[in-house]
């Protein structure tokens, strides 16, 4: 079955199958999935949710539509599954365990529908697939975004103060908080308190936070020296986009980052690269990078990096909030950071 693109989607349905209640007893794969992705799109909700529409598209479209499509779902087996999955399996185990998982809420979406109840899913893991797919967990290797070696922090800021940019200044503040990008490209004024020197991101915006508790980001000098510079926009945000948008893009931080990169080599640096890919370091690997300065150079322990990243684990989410954040201990760490990170540069004001 062939997917109708639509340019201008807007979390809309894309599938060109028909679109309207399913009432025969057998229903091809590409019937039901065309109601699972309506479904679908009707419930993805926040700032991405034209991405995970799109990436569900593409889920359906390139691997399960081609040899799924016509299949009555009552007839669909194992093997059809496996077919769609062992092709992939190893290369992109990551991209298939969601096909799988894809395949295996559709058929469920069909036992709902009071259609092969008494057939068991081809797409189960347990006492199916797993008789003939290696684990998940065992095909998938584990890769780290790209970091540079937290030693070359102190050049990086060199390099990167020479610069005069919305998105190199939040990228400082990225680097000397230790945050998340997306928590820091829609940073709003409202969550900064200068006088007590702190940071409230909402647990909202805390990628995998569990707790429901706001994260208290300890901010140093350098950070409210960047804040106290800025110009505030109409919107609250701190750090607004480029054309009218709200906050910047999400590749600015990693385009940043990139820039340095670029401006280093041009003065005849070696750049700052990943020592174990060679590839240019990203958003994502600046917290790597503190995560080794703060193990490596300080007495912090892991725990209480783990808190400077909001890595929070279950045993930690059930203690108190207070106990938890550990503010002033963690306010020694960032500034001990900060101190580190800017060691090379004589002039810490702008």
């Amino acid at each position: 079955m062939k997917i109708n693109r639509n340019q201008d989607i807007n979390v809309n349905p894309v599938l060109n199958s028909i679109s309207v209640p399913i009432l025969v007893e057998t229903p091809v794969f590409a019937t039901v999935a065309q109601q699972y992705y309506e479904m679908k799109c009707s419930a993805f909700a926040g700032r991405h949710a034209e991405k995970q529409a799109l990436r569900l598209q593409m889920i359906l479209e390139k691997y399960c539509l081609p040899s799924l499509a016509d299949i009555p779902m009552a007839k669909l087996k194992t093997g059809d599954v496996l077919q769609v999955l062992k092709p992939i399996w190893e290369e992109k185990t990551a991209v298939a365990e969601r096909v799988r998982v894809t395949i295996s809420r559709i058929f469920e979406m069909t036992q709902a529908l009071g259609i092969c109840r008494d057939v068991s899913n081809p797409a189960d893991w347990s006492n199916n697939l797993e008789f003939f797919l290696p684990r998940p967990s065992a095909a998938f290797q584990l890769t780290y975004p790209p970091a540079i070696n937290y030693r070359e922090l102190p050049r990086f800021f060199r390099v990167s103060r020479s610069l005069d940019s919305t998105q190199i200044r939040a990228l400082e503040v990225m680097v000397l908080t230790a945050a998340r990008a997306d928590e820091v490209r829609t940073a709003l004024w409202s969550e900064f308190d200068i006088k007590k020197r702190l940071w409230r991101i909402p647990a909202s915006k805390i990628r995998y936070q569990r707790n429901g508790w706001d994260h208290m980001v300890p901010i140093p000098e350098r950070v409210i020296e960047i804040l106290e510079s800025l110009t505030r926009s109409e919107s609250d945000a701190v750090f607004p986009g480029l054309r009218g948008r709200k906050f910047l893009g999400e590749n600015a931080l990693n385009n940043a980052i990139k820039r340095v990169h670029e401006v280093d080599l041009e003065n005849g640096g070696p750049g700052f690269l990943d020592p174990e890919t060679g590839r240019v370091a990203t958003a994502s690997g600046m917290r790597r990078a503190f995560k080794a300065f703060a193990l490596e150079e300080t007495a912090a322990s892991e725990h209480l990096v783990k808190l400077a990243l909001s890595q929070l684990d279950d045993a930690t989410v059930k203690q108190s909030p207070i106990l938890v954040q550990a503010v002033s201990k963690r306010r020694v760490l960032m500034e001990r950071f900060a101190r580190y990170v800017l060691s090379l540069d004589n002039n810490s004001r702008e």
